[in-house]
């Protein structure tokens, strides 16, 4: 037979078992192959819908942090500020409100909180600038009117305004101490204690465990003389609130009046162990030291203040009137010279360096300044006639305008109080906010100055 022929019957024969077993060993490969295949698939394709969700679930936790502190943080700072105000800390307050407004969600709320800041230090005019500004920037009419009354309230020339304060206690009863100590405040800073002493009792009987009302009470019978009382209200609104910052300083100064210096100092020194960067505390417990007779240490410690505002006006003239008194005229030029060109002719300042120079025998500086000391004696002459005259205080906006400017070229911290009257007189007209604005920079407070130069231009 044929080799073709039996390789035709070879393949023709029947598959035998061991043949059988070899195909079907394969087929289970190829068929556990196309198994496992399709588990890697479906093990990708979970692993890839839980990369997906966790993706998901990353970016929805990214969401919710975003809002949380879209809204918690300035909720929080807003807090904080609210509880510093009525505790007196107005620095801090100033500082959670302004940290506060950056964030949109909490804007008008901080801003309003900054202009009670104001109303409460009696800064009506940055209290007026703010409010120029405010409506612009998100605060609701019935918000900026209330605070407009409060001022009007706090420091307006129109008694009838007081008529008002029954029915905003209606509309507002959530800020029924707000506007009792507006009412209080107006007859306590206008020399009317016993109206004063009227209205905070009424406030008292309203709500008894007000602290801020019993601290005033104190301050007003302190200016009836009263220093017992006095003493005796300022001790229960600190055992009330321990925080409250108004109480503890109106007991130091009530302190340091009664010439109890030793214990005024000591809760000064108290204050500073939580406060170590108020400039306005230390330079008060420096004035307490002075009268103390412990000039040594009040010397010490207006250096400090100049080591933490290199610019400060009360602190270099207090030391320098320190250093003059024990003949140091030298330090005196040395302390006065950062001033010299800001306040070229301040009368103190030149009076000083006039008598300094002559110390140190040069001649030609002392005339110099002493020849500006007399020019400027002669200025504030005339202005003291023209603010003592009986019609001062019906003067007009521009009147009064050219009297601050006066005080701030010869006497530049005299002449605050004619700048605030000019806002209230004129409703805060440019000028007089930029006039203001002028006296911030003097005053070394960049802050505040643009606050004022924002406002003269009401954006």
């Amino acid at each position: 037979m044929s080799e073709r022929k039996r390789e035709r019957k070879r393949r023709a024969r029947p598959q035998t078992s061991h043949s059988r077993e070899r195909k079907s060993a394969s087929a289970a490969n190829e068929d556990s192959n196309r198994i496992d295949k399709i588990s890697e698939n479906a093990t990708d394709t979970h692993s890839s819908t839980r990369r997906w969700r966790f993706r998901g679930m990353f970016l929805s936790l990214v969401v919710l942090i975003g809002i949380g502190a879209y809204w918690g943080i300035p909720t929080y700072l807003l807090h904080r500020g609210e509880n510093a105000l009525q505790a007196g800390h107005y620095d801090d307050a100033e500082r959670y409100f302004e940290l506060s407004q950056s964030w949109p969600s909490q804007r008008s709320a901080a801003i309003l909180g900054r202009i009670k800041v104001a109303r409460f230090t009696g800064e009506t005019s940055r209290a007026l600038a703010m409010l120029a500004t405010a409506r612009a920037q998100g605060v609701s009419e019935s918000q900026s009117k209330l605070e407009r009354s409060l001022l009007q309230i706090q420091c307006g020339h129109s008694e009838s305004i007081v008529d008002e304060v029954p029915s905003l206690l209606v509309q507002f009863p959530e800020r029924g101490s707000e506007i009792l100590e507006a009412v209080v405040t107006r007859f306590a800073t206008r020399g009317d204690p016993e109206r004063a002493l009227q209205h905070v009792n009424d406030w008292i009987e309203a709500d008894p465990g007000n602290a801020r009302a019993l601290a005033l009470k104190g301050e007003i019978l302190a200016t009836l003389g009263k220093t017992t009382e006095a003493e005796s209200f300022f001790r229960q609104a600190i055992r009330l609130n321990p925080a409250l910052q108004k109480a503890r300083y109106s007991l130091a100064r009530l302190l340091k009046l009664l010439g109890r210096y030793d214990e005024a100092i000591e809760l000064f020194d108290a204050e500073l162990q939580h406060t170590p960067q108020d400039v306005r505390l230390r330079l008060l417990r420096c004035d307490t030291l002075l009268q103390a007779r412990r000039n040594q240490e009040a010397i010490e410690g207006l250096r400090e203040v100049i080591k933490l505002d290199d610019l400060n006006f009360p602190a270099r003239h207090s030391l320098a009137s320190e250093l003059a008194e024990q003949g140091e005229y030298a330090e005196v030029i040395e302390t006065l010279q950062p001033l010299v060109n800001e306040f070229s002719n301040d009368t103190s300042i030149n009076y000083l360096l006039a008598t300094a120079y002559d110390d140190q025998g040069n001649r030609e500086r002392a005339e110099q300044y002493m020849q500006r000391y007399l020019d400027g004696r002669k200025h504030l002459d005339e202005l003291a006639l023209q603010t003592q005259g009986d019609d001062i205080d019906s003067a007009g906006s521009r009147v009064l305008i050219e009297i601050a400017k006066g005080y701030l070229k010869y006497q530049w911290d005299q002449s605050e109080v004619w700048i605030v009257k000019a806002i209230q007189r004129s409703s805060g007209s440019p000028e007089s906010f930029l006039l203001m604005a002028e006296f911030q920079r003097k005053k070394g407070d960049k802050e505040r100055e643009a606050e004022y130069r924002r406002a003269a231009r009401n954006d």
